[in-house]
C-alpha cells in the first residue's frame, strides 16, 4: 500500500521570504487564478502594488 504525503503547512511569503504556516495566516490574495499567503499588512500593500514582480512564471 502506498502511503500518502501530508500537505505542506509552511509556505513562504512571496514579498519578504518570512516562513508563513498555511493554517494560520492572515492575509491571503488571489491574483490571477492563484491564492498567495503573505505575513503582513506591509507585505499586502507592496504585492498589491507590483504582483508581477512577486509571482512566479
Amino acid at each position: 500500500m502506498k502511503q500518502k504525503t501530508k500537505p505542506k503547512v509552511i509556505t513562504t511569503d512571496p514579498v519578504c521570504g518570512k516562513q508563513i504556516n498555511r493554517n494560520k495566516a492572515h492575509i491571503a490574495i488571489e491574483y490571477k487564478g492563484l491564492d498567495y499567503l503573505l505575513c503582513c499588512p506591509q507585505c499586502q500593500s507592496e504585492f498589491e502594488k507590483r504582483p508581477e514582480k512577486y509571482v512566479g512564471n
